[in-house]
């Protein structure tokens, strides 16, 4: 019965009280102003000089790149706004959250739909959430011994309605979460939780999500996806929220995971909403824009799944170093179609290294994606955007083979005996 209340509780949260609508990989979020594209168009239009030999127009004069400290200033004004504008908010942060303290974990709630976009309901939105949050625990987190029925009920009962029953199986999940958690991000010792209580916090929010999710359950990954939001919100310098990071980062993972669990679900592996069938959306994106090094991988054998599976399913949070995920991240929750951006970054790590998949065998090339090689997350940022955006694109590195002449047809010899039997 307080499972049923729970859920009831949740899908109250969730949506006024109706249960969710099956989601899609697909986001459902508004469209994207496209100011930005402006920035990464290259003009290669010819003109000709007095002597009207043809030249290539100058590219136009860069904006001049702001500091820092004038980015901060832009958030700022957009967020004292009594009504925020996500379109403005998203813009700015596609091109990556200034590092204030504070800032990033603020505009993550906005951009995952956690905070309304009027600023008078921040407060009572997030007291809301924050005991419902409370009430999940209480509900879902079984203690047997505490039961009503405690006394009529025993350990070793056969009853499927048994407390301890219940008890029991919830120990399995437990301690499944629990062996993946101690695996998330061992690098670094915020996670290690030697003196903080980080990891407890990872297993809860996981647990009470698979509770929840029974269709789901967890799956192997969700606490990559889970790590770098927690953290976020766990070193809030703002004490108000950092007191509530756990029920903040569980609504934000939930929210996140309502438009990439189909990743997870393995009824659906094979189908085009499935991680199959991402992978193989990713491969003819790579396909249409660098066809040499995707027939090369073709010819290899060298099948996405070695590489992209964990890829896509983690979200890259496994190939970069914590700081570059959480910048990757930014322009994916800020864009329109975040998770459609991701197989062009996807596509766009594969072209950054061509000249290395090109010239090295299957061995080597498998090697270097399942090991990517550290760079500059901005440069390959940008390199995904002209990838996505097709009318500034045009592939520097890729040209036809050459065609081969169609061969002659020669004269077959005739014998002279041959000849002599011709008549006219």
């Amino acid at each position: 019965a307080s499972m049923d209340s729970a859920k009831d509780l949740f899908f109250s949260w969730w949506n006024g009280g109706e249960k969710p609508a099956k989601k899609t990989a697909t986001s459902t979020l508004k469209a994207q102003p496209d100011a930005h594209k402006a920035d990464l168009a290259q003009n290669h239009t010819s003109a000709t000089d007095s002597h009207g030999k043809p030249t290539v127009q100058a590219l136009p004069e860069k904006k001049k790149k702001k500091t820092a400290a004038e980015r901060v200033l832009e958030f700022e004004v957009e967020l004292t706004k009594k009504v925020i504008n996500v379109d403005a908010i998203r813009s700015l942060c596609w091109q990556g959250i200034p590092d204030k303290p504070g800032l990033r974990a603020l505009l993550w709630k906005i951009l995952l739909g956690y905070l309304p976009r009027h600023r008078d309901e921040w407060e009572g939105s997030l007291a809301k959430s924050r005991k419902l949050f409370a009430e999940f625990i209480q509900e879902l987190v079984i203690d047997p011994r505490k039961a009503a029925s405690a006394e009529a009920d025993h350990p070793l009962s056969l009853d499927r309605d048994s407390s301890w029953n219940a008890y029991f199986k919830d120990n399995e999940l437990q301690a499944e979460i629990d062996k993946d958690v101690k695996r998330t991000f061992p690098h670094l010792h915020f996670f290690r939780g030697e003196t903080e209580r980080h990891p407890e916090a990872l297993r809860e929010i996981l647990f009470i999500w698979a509770k929840l999710n029974p269709g789901v359950r967890y799956v192997q990954g969700m606490n990559e996806i889970l790590g770098p939001i927690y953290y976020l919100f766990a070193t809030d310098p703002d004490e108000s929220f950092r007191e509530h990071c756990e029920a903040d980062a569980f609504f934000c993972f939930t929210n996140v995971m309502s438009e990439i669990m189909n990743n997870f679900i393995k009824t659906l592996d094979k189908s085009d909403l499935g991680i199959v069938g991402k992978m193989r959306e990713m491969t003819t994106i790579l396909m249409q824009k660098d066809p040499q090094l995707a027939r090369n991988l073709e010819d290899k054998n060298l099948n996405p799944q070695f590489y992209s599976f964990r890829w896509i399913t983690l979200m890259l949070s496994q190939e970069f170093e914590l700081p570059d995920v959480l910048r990757l991240w930014d322009s994916l929750f800020s864009d329109a179609k975040r998770f459609q951006f991701l197989l062009y970054f996807c596509c766009a790590m594969l072209v950054a290294v061509r000249e290395r998949l090109l010239s090295t065998d299957f061995a080597e090339n498998l090697k270097l994606l399942q090991q990517y090689p550290p760079g500059d997350i901005e440069d390959t940022i940008a390199l995904a955007t002209r990838l996505r955006d097709d009318e500034f694109w045009e592939c520097p590195f890729w040209e036809p083979a050459p065609v081969a002449p169609e061969p002659v047809e020669q004269p077959v010899p005739r014998s002279e005996s041959a000849s002599d039997t011709i008549t006219a």
